[in-house]
């Protein structure tokens, strides 16, 4: 029996001798970082781990009692049995108790190893109270994190108001650009009438130059200005001398300077002159010009298609005498009975019968000669309203 028990103490003190370096183990190994999640995989580890040991130790301890007692039992019987013999078995005895002696050294060193095990469960205690303030600091960002996480909404939101508002606005500055663009077009336009009605009115501003000029020259050569209406009336009035006089045909409330001359007893209104010198009006002018008048009564001059209709179409009733003089200063003219000029809208037609017989000019306007006058619709360079095949 000795020798088996002694075998099973010889494994047992193995055991124990393996016990310090599996219970003291390295110490950084509880050295926690400042990581979170590692401290608590660490903690965890080292509470099972310290289970697993107590749990064993005291196993190991209790099994160490049961054979201490066995083998202060089988010593004590073994001193009785060699009291009065011979100390058969020596060798036995002195293993038995180097064996007690090693259990009692084994028993010192578990209860350091319980020692260090308390030490570590102080240390776990730390380690636990460090893992909840970091747990409460976590709890801490994560409450600091929801409140951003809530600003950052409230944000979200300003942001997408103001987008829209922005976006609200940038239509309407759309609708009113483009109103503002339409104004721009009718201003340009309105612009391009203002220009032509500026054009008109310094084309009006020439023709009151030119009428006042005229009325100027007219009050020198002629002292007795009157509200005549053609240069008939001028002679009833007393004037028996050719010149630049002032008339006032319905269609020109202001008056227009013309030229009336005396011919046979009686004041002619002349209302186209054409002389060969200069400086020479143009006549090639435009529908325009031909209604209102050009030029000036003391050279050449056109007395205008509306005071033509004016003078010619009320009761009084005109006659119609062409002069013309040739290049040797000789002078020849032709009468007519009746003349006339129509209204604008008709295209101002021209009215002219009864070809006297005594002209000497020869009947150029009514004639099979030249071209058939009347009736003939008034024409000019940018209007052709006659019927004639050889001009306009």
């Amino acid at each position: 029996m000795a020798r088996p028990l002694l075998g099973l103490l010889l494994v047992l003190v193995a055991c124990f001798a393996l016990l310090p370096d599996t219970i003291g183990g390295n110490n950084e190994a509880f050295n926690l970082t400042e990581n979170v999640i590692q401290n608590q995989i660490a903690i965890k580890q080292i509470l099972e781990e310290q289970t697993g040991i107590g749990e064993g130790i005291k196993s190991l301890l209790r099994k160490i009692n049961a054979l201490s007692q066995l083998f202060s039992t089988k010593i004590a019987a073994d001193e009785r049995c060699t009291q009065g013999g011979e100390h058969k078995d020596n060798v036995t005895h002195y293993l038995l108790r180097e064996v007690k002696d090693a259990i009692r050294g084994q028993t010192d060193i578990q209860q350091q190893q319980w020692n260090k095990i308390q030490e570590l469960e102080g240390k776990l205690q730390k380690y636990e109270e460090i893992r909840q303030q970091q747990q409460m600091r976590i709890q801490q960002h994560e409450d600091s994190l929801k409140e951003k996480e809530d600003t950052i909404r409230v944000l979200e939101d300003n942001l997408r108001q103001t987008e829209e508002a922005a976006a609200g606005q940038y239509r309407k500055l759309e609708v009113n650009l483009t109103k503002l663009l339409s104004e721009m077009d009718h201003l340009a336009q309105y612009n391009e009438e203002v220009t032509k009605m500026n054009t008109q009115l310094r084309d009006n501003n020439t023709l009151l130059k030119n009428l006042s000029s005229a009325c100027q020259h007219s009050v020198t050569e002629s002292t007795n200005i009157s509200s005549a209406r053609d240069c008939t009336d001028i002679q009833l009035e007393g004037e028996t001398q050719s010149g630049v006089y002032q008339i006032f045909p319905e269609s020109s409330a202001a008056g227009v300077s013309v030229l009336c001359k005396m011919q046979e007893d009686h004041m002619w209104t002349v209302f186209l002159a054409r002389r060969r010198h200069t400086p020479q009006e143009n006549f090639a002018r435009n529908w325009q010009d031909y209604k209102t008048g050009f030029g000036d009564p003391r050279g050449e001059y056109w007395l205008g298609n509306d005071n033509l209709h004016t003078l010619t179409s009320g009761d009084q009733s005109y006659r119609l005498r062409v002069v013309a003089t040739n290049l040797r200063g000789e002078q020849r003219s032709a009468d007519w009975e009746t003349f006339s000029v129509g209204d604008e809208t008709s295209g101002y037609p021209v009215t002219v019968k009864g070809y006297s017989i005594s002209s000497t000019l020869g009947d150029a306007l009514a004639g099979d000669d030249w071209v058939v006058m009347d009736g003939m619709s008034f024409s000019t360079v940018d209007m052709d309203h006659d019927t004639a095949s050889w001009g306009l």
